[in-house]
């Protein structure tokens, strides 16, 4: 995880891409500068001397594995990825990323391709460790490996009174290499437990021999020492603290909106029933769209009879129950809409937003789980 590179200018779209962006009816933006801007961000609180590795696993929480990976291979402040298995490494290697892979999980394809595409992986059982040094000797050459410290979250992980031997045990097989000794926080927000997490992983002797990690996005405000080799920011790096104070969220800009059309805007009589099972009935007279998105794409239902979406700057209310592929919204109050327009499901307008944290607020979700949940189909681009 220490490999650099050079900064390099941000690939924006082709014209093609735009002109096939026309005829999308929900897609993606991906905002290039709010990326630049976070990255700067947790750079400044991290210090000078703890390079950020970005997260982009389960496809960089809902915002396009390629395209992110891309985008982190052209910021200068990002110094490695991280991603859940080795399919995810090799798709973002196989489109051209240069930059070091580490990953942060398991590995679900033949272990033969950790060295094809140079991937460092982690380590946190004897045999994985025997199968993966009879690899190395087979194509005469080391495997880079993390060992996966538990230091209390009790999911993957040697535990501390292991941790020792453990590592003995590694350096005993000559076709592997460690490269770094890491942990995961369980509650990173919490102060308390967090240093109890990382008094554990200071408690090692033998882990400052190797590049050290720790920290996650929201660690990264909590830990005490500030002196580790690499921090693994993950949701923080899209413009989300959700567990921090607003002081600190307001510090970061949500790097993904969402957008879809309008395919049919219709008058309905008062007492008319509206979506699935009558769920919504309409008061009085009113003017009702259909947009172009569902639960399926990553409206969540749960924001049936309760969300909005912006349109024309306006916040237009979600009525009836989110379908799977179309929302019913109401414009009764909103001037100059027409089919074909875009709206705003995630983002901002001229003086109104949605966030992932106005979502939450009203289903109870956290923020994770509805970025987690957007539909890999959506087509993204990339915008200044």
């Amino acid at each position: 995880m220490n490999t650099k590179t050079k900064q390099q200018k941000h690939s924006l779209p082709h014209s093609n891409q735009h002109s096939e962006m026309q005829y999308a009816q929900n897609w993606i933006e991906l905002s290039a500068s709010a990326l630049e801007h976070n990255a700067r961000q947790f750079q400044q609180w991290l210090g000078p001397t703890t390079q950020i590795a970005g997260v982009i696993k389960s496809n960089a929480y809902g915002h396009g594995l390629v395209e992110i990976a891309t985008l982190y291979e052209q910021c200068k402040h990002i110094a490695a990825l991280c991603v859940i298995n080795l399919s995810e490494a090799l798709i973002i290697r196989q489109a051209g990323i240069k930059k070091a892979i580490f990953v942060i999980g398991y590995l679900d394809m033949p272990y033969d391709e950790i060295i094809k595409h140079d991937i460092q992986v982690t380590i946190y059982d004897k045999d994985i460790a025997d199968q993966l040094n009879k690899i190395g000797e087979k194509h005469q050459k080391q495997i880079q490996v993390h060992i996966k410290f538990d230091t209390g979250m009790s999911r993957l992980g040697i535990v501390a009174s292991d941790i020792e031997s453990f590592i003995h045990y590694i350096n005993t097989l000559p076709w592997i290499s460690i490269v770094g000794i890491f942990s995961h926080l369980a509650e990173s927000y919490n102060e308390q437990k967090t240093n109890l997490q990382e008094n554990v992983f200071q408690q090692s002797t033998l882990i400052k021999q190797y590049q050290i990690h720790l920290s996650n996005s929201h660690g990264v405000l909590t830990l005490q020492h500030k002196n580790y080799n690499f921090a693994r920011v993950g949701i923080g790096l899209f413009g989300y603290l959700q567990r921090h104070s607003l002081e600190k969220q307001q510090m970061l800009k949500p790097v993904l909106s969402i957008k879809s059309r309008i395919l049919q805007i219709k008058q309905v009589k008062a007492g008319a029933l509206i979506g699935y099972e009558g769920l919504f009935q309409a008061p009085t007279d009113m003017t009702i769209a259909v947009i172009a998105m569902g639960y399926y794409e990553g409206i969540d239902a749960r924001l049936s009879n309760c969300g909005f979406i912006l349109v024309n700057d306006h916040f237009a209310p979600i009525i009836g129950r989110v379908c799977m592929n179309l929302t019913i919204i109401d414009i009764s109050k909103i001037s100059n809409c027409k089919t074909g327009q875009t709206v705003t499901i995630l983002g901002k307008e001229e003086n109104s937003s949605i966030s992932a944290y106005d979502w939450s607020a009203l289903t109870k979700a956290s923020v994770y789980n509805h970025l987690t949940k957007l539909s890999a189909t959506l087509p993204k681009i990339i915008v200044p």
